[in-house]
């Protein structure tokens, strides 16, 4: 299944595509313990998304990195260490820059209390915002996507195993 990008932006084909992908891929396995198909794998479901991190601001909407997808977030990590290449790839794919804006602690400090104050909203809050992205992730991507970033990524690469083959 080939899934189209919006007019402003490329095809998702076209988004797999990066020049610099080896160098990528090793400055991954400098970092981690992967094999070489494995770092591919990983910043393949990057460029995915990238890809559909474009996607959703062209339709002005926020994603969020949740747990399941820290294999992803430490691949993109690694992508933006190698300044000119991540630029041109955003500038080439998506004609913009795809900023990487962790929480801040003030932020994560207001959800905590806020969670304390009124649990159950917070809770229904944050079901609402994870169904949403769903819901988009799936309409851009697909069932496999989610599949491979929800269930097979997270069951894998827990944050105890990315700790441990952390070089």
């Amino acid at each position: 299944m080939e899934v189209l990008a919006s007019k402003k932006n490329t095809s998702l084909e076209k988004a797999l595509d990066c020049e610099n992908e080896p160098a990528i891929i090793d400055g991954f396995m400098k970092r981690y313990d992967v094999s070489e198909q494995e770092a591919k794998d990983i910043f393949h479901e990057t460029k995915k998304w990238l890809w559909v991190a474009a996607e959703a601001a062209e339709e002005d909407m926020n994603l969020a990195i949740d747990k399941p997808l820290q294999v992803i977030d430490e691949m993109w990590h690694n992508f933006i260490l190698y300044t000119r290449s991540y630029h041109k790839y955003c500038m080439d794919k998506f004609k913009r820059f795809i900023h990487h804006e962790p929480t801040p602690s003030s932020e994560k400090t207001r959800f905590k209390n806020e969670f304390l104050k009124n649990p159950s909203e917070v809770i229904r809050q944050k079901r609402e915002r994870q169904q949403k992205q769903l819901s988009f992730l799936y309409d851009k991507l697909g069932a496999e996507t989610i599949i491979r970033w929800y269930e097979e990524l997270p069951s894998k690469y827990t944050e105890q195993y990315l700790n441990q083959i952390r070089k």
